[in-house]
């Protein structure tokens, strides 16, 4: 401490201190302008932290996320010709404007069924797609599965998700009290829409989405079946960026829905109707009244006959 209070107090004497501080800062303001900006440069945590939005999609950002790489030639599907632009030494290569055009689609529907208070379902389980897939089912407001898809989930639901909790909201997203015992007797939730990273990956669970009639977004690359979903969005699947730039417009997609039809409610107007059938809560509590009567009634004739025999 000594020796640093005797080196600070022989600088603050030494004249040649504050010359220096001065050429220093003369240095900084003459070379501050020499270089060229860095201001666009890519951040990968920008596409989970903030996603771009579906007016946000340009062709840019598609070719910079490699959106239109595609597979070799050899182990193409002859069903994506209509999606490919050409080949590139043994590539195939997507055209980025039928990219665009579907990606927008896919945004439009998506923001539809959250308008209509629809649940989405987000699915990616390959490595680096959890991020991804987790904030784009915070924004729309969804479900994720990140990890394995269980085989049986939609068409064995009644044994597989009937102990998974739910609740009963208004327009407002307010969770209405009261319903408890009338929802465990309702059969398990599905979901609205379902939407896939990786198309091959998930054969079995876009087989029972089509058992089941729930419409599915996925990305085909070159070597999938687009017929395998009902809203194909053509593109590299390979590519984590390009997984994050789709996911997170989605996501977008479905915030702009859920904002609609919150900004439909505060004015009065409902965008869906219910398609489950509960009793009022008044008339529920009257049927138990009148039913623990009629068990009470049961239960005091059978003692006094037991109690005669």
């Amino acid at each position: 401490m000594r020796e640093l209070e005797r080196r600070r107090k022989a600088a603050a004497e030494d004249p040649t201190v504050a010359i220096d501080w001065e050429a220093k800062k003369h240095l900084k303001s003459v070379i501050s302008n020499v270089g060229f900006d860095r201001a666009p440069f890519y951040q990968p945590h920008k596409l989970v932290t903030s996603p771009p939005r579906p007016s946000d999609v340009t062709l840019e950002l598609l070719l910079a996320s490699q959106a239109h790489i595609g597979h070799s030639t050899s182990v193409w599907n002859p069903a994506n010709a209509r999606y490919i632009f050409g080949i590139r030494q043994g590539i195939h290569i997507i055209s980025l404007d039928v990219i665009a055009a579907h990606l927008r689609r896919a945004a439009k529907v998506v923001s539809e069924v959250t308008r209509r208070g629809g649940t989405v379902l987000f699915v990616g389980t390959r490595a680096g797609q959890d991020r991804s897939v987790v904030r784009a089912a915070q924004l729309a407001q969804g479900c994720h599965i990140f990890d394995k898809w269980i085989p049986g989930s939609l068409t064995n639901r009644h044994q597989l998700l009937n102990k998974c909790p739910t609740k009963l909201v208004n327009e407002f997203d307010q969770e209405v009290p009261g319903y408890e015992d009338q929802l465990t007797k309702m059969p398990a939730l599905m979901p609205d829409l379902v939407v896939t990273l990786t198309v091959r990956d998930h054969y079995i669970l876009l087989r029972e989405c089509g058992q089941n009639h729930i419409p599915t977004i996925g990305i085909v690359d070159t070597d999938a079946d687009p017929t395998w979903v009902t809203y194909p969005i053509p593109a590299n699947d390979d590519s984590l960026r390009c997984t994050n730039v789709i996911a997170g417009v989605l996501g977008r997609a479905g915030q702009e829905g859920h904002q609609r039809r919150a900004a439909a409610a505060r004015e009065g107007l409902v965008t869906y109707t219910s398609t489950v059938n509960l009793t009022p809560i008044e008339r529920s509590r009257e049927e138990d009244r009148d039913a623990l009567y009629k068990r009470y009634r049961r239960g005091g004739r059978a003692g006094r006959r037991r109690a005669q025999g």
